[in-house]
């Protein structure tokens, strides 16, 4: 069992700080995402527990031990690169078994000439190759262990890069980035076979990702970033239906969050000029923000929140996208609906919409989030 504690970590180069004092507790067997927008400092993050990145301050702690000036080969710890980084010229066997050799076998024994006939050289070798053969079946890429990584195709190369991870029973798997070069349906499937796996060792993983889908997928809890801060660090669910921050709201979600502007004056909540419904437990103030997730909104009739015009729809058989204009918004406003609302969203059709104000969500100027009691809302009028 080796618990992970990341404690007040802060990374400067130069007079830049990229880690802005992180601190984060990860359990034994989670899979934990880490995801942001490129230069938000997650990768950086990575490289620090891994060793391969030496922080400014604070400390990382694995199974109870700082690992404070610890190199990255004595930390027991496996991480899995965005490149793969195989050696081009050995065999996937040889490949998955280079860490087994270089932490159990002299210099000597790992020439590839005169090695083999040094004492107790064979007989790791066979323990090796038995290590090797049940990390390849663990991953189903028996069939290729005599191949050359340069007759693998994208998928085939990850796999193996995860049996070289996997041979050396880490305390915990750093993966960054591990299927940004794949292509879009090979990353489906492969972000299915890691969650699988992750499922049957029952091991930590850390895992490095732009990608909010692969984030929501994958993970038990997600660490959102940015610029060098975790802004919020929950259950997938959470992150997405409760976020504390309108930067976390705007970044997890697809599409994106519809932000309306809106003011809280003598407890009422006015959307457009339009009181939408009595709150208590919050101060007045000008300048706040609503957010409405696409699916939150609703067609509807007269008397609608917000009334807008189709510019743009797309049809994705189980589902319908519309993009809306509507008048005193400077962006327009997104619609998640069921098929059966295609012929009402036709381009250049005029709509109506209506939310409950209980699915939407409220920020502060800072973008701080708002938990104020509803006391009354509008009616809504909805069309079946």
């Amino acid at each position: 069992m080796a618990d992970l504690h990341i404690d007040g970590v802060v990374k400067s180069f130069g007079e830049t700080q990229v880690l802005k004092g992180i601190s984060l507790d990860i359990r034994h067997g989670e899979f934990i995402a880490l995801v942001g927008p490129s230069g938000c400092g997650k990768s950086t993050l990575l490289r620090i527990i891994a060793g391969l990145e030496s922080q400014s301050a604070g400390d990382i702690v694995i199974a109870g031990r700082s690992v404070a000036g610890v190199r990255a080969a004595d930390r027991n710890l496996s991480m899995v690169f965005q490149s793969y980084a195989l050696y081009p010229h050995l065999s996937v066997a040889d490949n998955i078994a280079v860490p087994l050799r270089m932490r159990t076998m002299g210099a000597v024994q790992r020439l590839p000439l005169v090695g083999r006939w040094m004492p107790g050289a064979a007989e790791r070798n066979r323990e090796i190759d038995a290590e090797v053969r049940k990390a390849a079946s663990t991953l189903e890429i028996e069939t290729l262990l005599d191949r050359k990584p340069g007759q693998l195709s994208g998928g085939q190369r990850q796999r193996v890069a995860l049996g070289r991870a996997l041979v050396r029973d880490p305390a915990a798997f750093l993966l960054d980035e591990p299927l940004s070069n794949l292509d879009a349906k090979l990353r489906v499937q492969t972000r299915g076979e890691i969650a699988e796996l992750h499922r049957r060792l029952g091991a930590t993983f850390i895992y490095v990702t732009h990608d909010q889908v692969e984030a929501m997928t994958m993970s038990s809890r997600i660490a959102v970033m940015m610029e060098g801060q975790i802004l919020q660090c929950d259950a997938p669910d959470l992150v997405y239906e409760d976020p504390e921050d309108i930067r976390v709201a705007e970044f997890i979600g697809s599409p994106k969050i519809n932000i309306l502007p809106a003011e809280l004056n003598g407890g009422s909540l006015r959307v457009l000029d339009r009181d939408i419904a009595r709150l208590t437990r919050v101060a007045d103030q000008p300048g706040i923000r609503l957010g409405l997730r696409p699916e939150a909104l609703r067609l509807s009739g007269a008397d609608s929140v917000l009334t807008g015009v189709v510019a743009h729809h797309e049809n994705l058989g189980s589902e319908v996208f519309a993009q809306i204009e509507v008048p005193g918004l400077s962006e327009r406003v997104v619609l998640r609906a069921d098929p059966s609302a295609r012929r009402r969203l036709g381009l250049g059709a005029t709509v109506g919409l209506d939310f409950d104000i209980g699915d939407a969500l409220l920020f502060d100027t800072s973008g701080k989030r708002l938990r104020p009691v509803i006391e009354a809302a509008r009616a809504a009028h909805q069309v079946a």
